[in-house]
C-alpha cells in the first residue's frame, strides 16, 4: 500500500517570495521580520544548551520556541521540497540538531538555518500584511 500526497503547487515559490519581500520599499519589515523570526531559534538554542539544567522548568520555553520555528520551518519547507513527510523530516532533523545534539558542529550550523528561515519566512510575512493593509487603504472610499 502506497501514499501519495498531492500537493497543489503554490503560485510563488519562496525565491521569488523573497525577492519580491526585499524590494528596497519593504527592508524596514524585512528587517523587523528577520529580527523577531531570528531571535526564536537563538533563544531556543541558548535555553536548551546553557539554562535548562540549572533550571528544568525552562523546558516550557524550549517547547515554546520549537512549536513556533517548527510551524513556520514545516510551511516554507513544504513549498521548497513540495512534499509534506520531506518537510516533516527536515523540520525534525533541523529542530532536532540544533536543540539536541551537544557537538557545535552539528548544532549552530542548524541554528543558523533556522534563524534565517524563520526570520525570511517573518520578514515576509510583515511585508505581504503591509501590502494588504495598503491594498485594503486604497479601497476604502474617502470621507468629505
Amino acid at each position: 500500500m502506497a501514499f501519495h500526497f498531492i500537493e497543489e503547487r503554490p503560485s510563488r515559490g519562496i525565491v521569488d517570495m523573497v525577492r519580491s519581500a526585499s524590494h528596497k520599499k519593504n527592508r524596514v519589515a524585512m528587517a523587523a521580520g528577520f529580527i523577531l523570526g531570528g531571535w526564536v531559534p537563538a533563544v531556543t538554542y541558548l535555553v536548551s544548551h546553557f539554562h535548562v539544567q540549572a533550571l528544568p522548568m525552562l523546558w516550557l520555553l524550549v517547547a515554546g520556541g520549537l512549536t513556533y520555528s517548527a510551524m513556520t520551518v514545516f510551511s516554507w519547507a513544504k513549498i521548497a521540497f513540495r512534499h509534506p513527510l520531506k518537510a516533516l523530516g527536515f523540520v525534525v532533523l533541523l529542530e532536532g540538531a540544533m536543540t539536541f545534539v551537544p557537538d557545535g558542529w552539528i548544532g549552530l550550523p542548524s541554528l543558523g538555518l533556522l534563524v534565517l528561515v524563520n526570520g525570511l519566512a517573518t520578514g515576509t510575512n510583515l511585508v505581504n500584511d503591509s501590502r494588504e493593509g495598503r491594498l485594503l487603504g486604497r479601497r476604502k472610499p474617502r470621507r468629505r
